[in-house]
């Protein structure tokens, strides 16, 4: 997971980096194809080629328009509104020259405005608005008197020296006219330029909007399913460790619970064993035991002497066999002899020993085993469950 998310940063990361690093190289390239652009539109002119000339010039403002406020940006405009002054479009060229006014007032560069603002004057007084004329003749005045700018402006009209009088205005005009390029009919074929390459560019702009908007939408899209892709793999990593965490918890409770019950268990074992072997080491059983060796040791006639003896071998089988006793109670028709025989068995004697207890043969002995294995067969079938043989 860490592995994939470095990716994905730095996937992103570098479309960032590659992007500024295209939109700084963009910048200059542009700022020198505007250098071009306006060298052309100069030869263009000089040829007397109009309508070249004012493609060169849109393109330069096309470009330029999005661009923060420049000097370039500026001349731009200023020299399309020249363009159009020069072939008396006054209307185009007062909407150029206004707006590169607007920009050197936002720079505040009194050089830019000084000029704009002759230029400006010019344009309304073509257009026969005295008063508008006059206010940016009258502001183009005052700052070349207070900034000493009176050669920042080409003043071919004596726009300086300009007074109210009628014939002051008549005789600019006159002039003004007179030295204008194209006829009627080259004026409204270039009106039919601008709109034409002005209608281009727009819908070159939408088509350019509707694509970016198109990758925008896919860069969502893959975000969104990078993001879902993500989360998914971290909810099931989280699932996959929640499960494997409740299983180990869960396997450490049984374990747990195993080992009580084993410690539970071998506990009651221990108690049984310390009871047996406190049940072993009483005195009734060494007694039984010595008797016992004595019996195996050296075998003799009727070797038990007392029932206080076949007591204590009894009570020694019952500890070495627990329910010994219950079971030869519960085998009904069992006679005393027969009694002593299990117990002696259940002790280890052989048949041959328990021949010579008892001064009898050993086939006797056999049979004596048989019959009594016949009375405990018949008390199991009757339901007694026998834990001796």
């Amino acid at each position: 997971m860490k592995h994939i998310l470095s990716f994905i940063f730095s996937f992103l990361l570098c479309c960032v980096i590659v992007s500024c690093n295209s939109g700084g190289n963009g910048y200059t390239d542009s700022s020198c194809d505007i250098a071009v652009l306006f060298d052309r539109a100069k030869a263009y002119e000089a040829e007397g080629d109009a309508e070249n000339a004012m493609i060169c010039y849109l393109s330069a403002i096309d470009m330029l328009k999005e661009r923060q406020d420049t000097v370039q940006k500026v001349s731009a405009y200023t020299r399309f509104g020249d363009f159009h002054f020069r072939y008396g479009m006054y209307d185009k060229a007062v909407e150029n020259h206004r707006e590169g006014y607007n920009i050197a007032r936002r720079m505040e560069d009194d050089k830019l405005l000084c000029e704009s603002a002759a230029r400006l004057g010019l344009d309304y007084m073509m257009l026969n608005q005295k008063d508008t004329a006059m206010y940016f003749i009258n502001k183009y005045q005052q700052m070349s008197f207070a900034k000493g700018l009176q050669n920042i402006f080409k003043d071919d009209y004596g726009l300086y020296s300009l007074s109210t009088k009628e014939d002051d205005f008549s005789s600019i005009v006159n002039t003004v006219k007179a030295d204008s390029l194209g006829s009627l009919k080259c004026r409204e074929q270039l009106m039919s330029l601008e709109a034409d390459f002005l209608h281009e560019k727009y819908l070159l702009r939408k088509e350019k909007a509707e694509m970016n908007m198109v990758v925008n939408i896919s860069s969502v899209v893959f975000i969104i399913g990078v993001l879902s892709a993500l989360s998914f793999f971290f909810y099931r990593g989280r699932r996959k460790a929640e499960n494997c965490l409740t299983d180990i918890k869960q396997e450490s409770i049984d374990r747990k619970f195993y080992y009580e019950n084993r410690e539970s268990e071998l506990c009651e074992q221990e108690k049984q064993l310390k009871w047996r072997e406190h049940q072993l080491l009483s005195d009734t059983n060494i007694s039984a035991v010595t008797l016992i060796n004595r019996m195996k040791s050296a075998p003799s006639y009727m070797p038990v002497k007392t029932s206080d003896e076949w007591k204590c071998l009894f009570l020694f089988a019952e500890t070495l066999y627990p329910g010994f006793s219950e079971t030869l109670d519960y085998a009904g028709g069992l006679t005393e002899r027969d009694r002593e025989i299990c117990c002696l068995t259940k002790l280890g004697f052989t048949t041959g020993q328990m021949a010579v207890f008892y001064g009898i043969s050993p086939g006797s002995v056999t049979k004596a085993k048989f019959r009594i294995q016949k009375k405990i067969e018949s008390a199991y079938a009757a339901g007694i469950s026998p834990k001796t043989v």
